[in-house]
């Protein structure tokens, strides 16, 4: 069960710790475990930070909004459990900045390249974060029944976020599907440069996520997003209380 701390949390460290505690007791009083429980926080770096937190208290999260390779990285340095990568997103950010229109081949898509590259690094310096892209898009473009195509270039990641009409399309596919990633293939990479020494600080995250386009861009976007349909769901549930109190109130005062 994956259960988001307010995104409008997503640059107070204490207060997404906070947060995360009150989630994980609250299924505890719903006899859900904490073992069946993901956190989810922004990976902004105060997002980071709550994790490596909470995850020295046996709170497990999941890190989402990763866009680039320096999020990516710090999460795992500081033992997140598990990062949300957007592959089809940043093919949208690419595409959008370099006003390309056409597709490309899956293994030139840019969100395919920058999830491989993450997964890459995790296996070739040991690091035990799960790898789980979501969202995607047919990176030889729309129209084409190339709508899988990002999900078989990443065949063999640790695990996958997809939606049932792709599932269901993945169920009628018959051609083969190769495993692209894998350990082994991941050690023969050339090896990606230990970033930060093998603990990035402060200072190193926010200029290598500031010389990121995609990463600053696509984060501030998610964000807004994500807050946006968080005040639309509370607007929702504070009209229907208000609803259901004017409707017992005038019950009451017709007795």
């Amino acid at each position: 069960i994956s259960t988001e701390v307010d995104p409008r949390l997503s640059f107070d460290t204490e207060a997404s710790i906070e947060r995360g505690r009150r989630i994980i007791e609250m299924y505890k009083d719903m006899g859900v475990g904490r073992e069946r429980v993901l956190i989810k926080l922004a990976a902004t770096w105060e997002g980071i930070l709550a994790a490596e937190r909470l995850e020295q208290e046996g709170i497990q999260c999941n890190l989402t909004l990763i866009f680039s390779f320096v999020q990516a990285v710090a999460c795992a340095q500081r033992g997140a459990h598990l990062i949300s990568p957007f592959p089809g997103r940043i093919l949208d950010w690419h595409k959008t900045n370099k006003g390309r229109n056409g597709g490309v081949p899956p293994e030139q898509d840019e969100g395919v390249v920058a999830v491989k590259k993450m997964y890459n690094y995790y296996k070739c310096h040991g690091h035990d974060t799960i790898c789980m892209p979501a969202s995607w898009r047919p990176s030889r473009g729309a129209g084409g029944g190339f709508e899988l195509d990002e999900i078989i270039a990443l065949a063999g990641t640790d695990r996958m976020t997809i939606p049932a009409p792709l599932l269901e399309k993945l169920a009628s596919c018959t051609e083969k599907v190769p495993k692209s990633l894998d350990v082994e293939s991941a050690s023969k990479e050339e090896e990606e440069e230990l970033i930060g020494n093998g603990m990035m600080d402060e200072k190193e995250f926010r200029y290598l996520l500031n010389m990121d386009g995609c990463g600053t861009d696509k984060l501030a976007e998610g964000i807004r997003a994500f807050i946006g349909e968080t005040e639309k769901l509370e607007k929702a549930i504070t009209d229907k209380v208000h609803q259901a109190t004017a409707s017992a109130s005038a019950s009451a005062s017709s007795l």
